[in-house]
């Protein structure tokens, strides 16, 4: 039962990171790159596995979900870091507390792999006669949080891009 909440306090954490980026690009007049859309559909996609812990009961092949789209999420902000990294290569949008967004962003998936790793060492998972059950409020909101923000940045994306690649 406390892997579910932990599980639905992840998706809403990563919800809330992404309001966030989208609230400072958008309020600043930054368009989203091509780059920091994968790292949103990284950090939509660790938010998936940890929610399909919330609906179907925990499995590992959720955790690895997750743990493959924040080593995609991380790999992506890593190559945007690695592309600002050069002196003649200018930073890419305000910087928030000190950091870029990408960066942050690379933070975060750190932060992703270690809280899951976390969840795996600390329940037990050998029992997965776990019923499916409807999940609670806690969960529900979890599942709206991120299914508004993954609908809100399929629209930005359309917006910025169009029906073309980025």
């Amino acid at each position: 039962m406390w892997e579910k909440h932990a599980n639905a306090l992840l998706a809403i954490i990563l919800a809330c990171i992404l309001w966030g980026a989208l609230a400072i690009q958008f309020l600043n007049h930054e368009v989203p790159c091509a780059l920091c859309f994968l790292q949103r559909l990284g950090m939509i996609g660790v938010a998936a596995g940890a929610l399909m812990n919330v609906k179907f009961a925990p499995r590992a092949m959720h955790y690895g979900f997750s743990l493959l789209a924040a080593i995609f999420g991380g790999s992506v902000a890593i190559r945007q870091i690695s592309l600002h990294a050069c002196p003649q290569f200018p930073t890419f949008g305000l910087p928030f507390w000190g950091l870029s967004l990408y960066t942050w962003s690379f933070l975060v998936f750190v932060a992703s792999v270690l809280y899951i790793g976390l969840i795996l060492m600390v329940f037990d998972h050998s029992d997965y006669h776990i019923k499916d059950s409807k999940p609670n409020w806690w969960g529900q909101l979890a599942f709206w949080m991120v299914s508004l923000v993954a609908l809100t940045n399929i629209f930005a994306s359309l917006w910025v891009c169009g029906l073309n690649a980025c």
